[in-house]
């Protein structure tokens, strides 16, 4: 089956998967700061939802970056961003990102080489995969 085919791939790349509302659910921290009394995240996230009667897979994803504590752009206190990757999808290295972030991370985690693999194992079980703006 698909689902659990995707499921083994994603748990492969070592983040946190969930099922919910009929999809798969995947986090990854990509990075993680601390400082005295802050703390900064960048998480990868990936929804999948394989539509069985039309053959296909539905994928969103997106870039998060969380910080909590005393920071100097939020003051003390709690601040998200998060940044899309569009209605298509995105090429290349995920550390593209980073210029919005500034010098803040250092990482490397590649978007299309996840995006091939869930291509590849869709077309592979005769499924075609199209892309979503996260929330869609």
């Amino acid at each position: 089956m698909l689902t659990d085919a995707l499921a083994e791939l994603l748990n492969s790349l070592g983040g946190e998967l969930k099922e919910r509302g009929g999809g798969i659910e995947f986090t990854k921290v990509l990075a993680e700061r601390r400082a005295f009394l802050a703390r900064k995240k960048l998480v990868y996230w990936a929804r999948l939802r394989v539509d069985e009667g039309a053959r296909e897979v539905h994928l969103s994803e997106s870039l998060t970056e969380t910080s909590s504590g005393l920071t100097p752009e939020s003051g003390f206190g709690f601040k998200t961003e998060t940044y899309k990757t569009g209605a298509g999808p995105r090429e290349g290295d995920i550390a593209e990102r980073a210029r919005l972030f500034g010098k803040t991370y250092a990482y490397a985690f590649d978007y299309g080489a996840v995006r091939k693999e869930i291509e590849a194992l869709a077309q592979e079980h005769g499924y075609t995969v199209h892309y979503h703006i996260m929330g869609t």
